[in-house]
This record gives structure tokens, sequence and C-alpha cells, in this order.
């Protein structure tokens, strides 16, 4: 388990959990782009409905 294992700016995040978020973001975009979703677009809605919802006050920001 890779549970407290994060990168300590020695240039190897092999077994971090740097490694497995990287993983987890690769696959939801390679699914994302199977299905030709715009992910762009989709942060940004998926965001307004959770401030409405969860009323975050957080607002997307675009090209930051």
């Amino acid at each position: 388990m890779r549970k407290g294992i994060v990168y300590e700016e020695n240039g190897n995040i092999k077994g971090t959990i740097d490694e497995e978020l990287w993983d987890v973001i690769y696959y939801a975009l390679a699914i994302a782009n199977c299905y030709d979703i715009d992910m762009e677009s989709t942060i940004k809605i998926k965001e307004e409905i959770n401030n409405k919802k969860y009323n975050t006050g957080i607002e997307f920001e675009e090209k930051r």
C-alpha cells in the first residue's frame, strides 16, 4: 500500500501517491477521449452544478 508515500523532489514518483493519481487522471482522460467527451466543457458544467448543489461559492476560472 502506498499510503502516505509522496513525491520528494528526487525526480522519481515510482510507488508514490503522485503516480497513482496520475494513473487515475490518465485513464479517465483516455475514456473521455474514446467517447469524444470535451473534458474542458464538462469540468465547467459540473463545477456549476456542484456550486449550486453545495453552495460552494467557488467560481471556475478559465485560461488561468
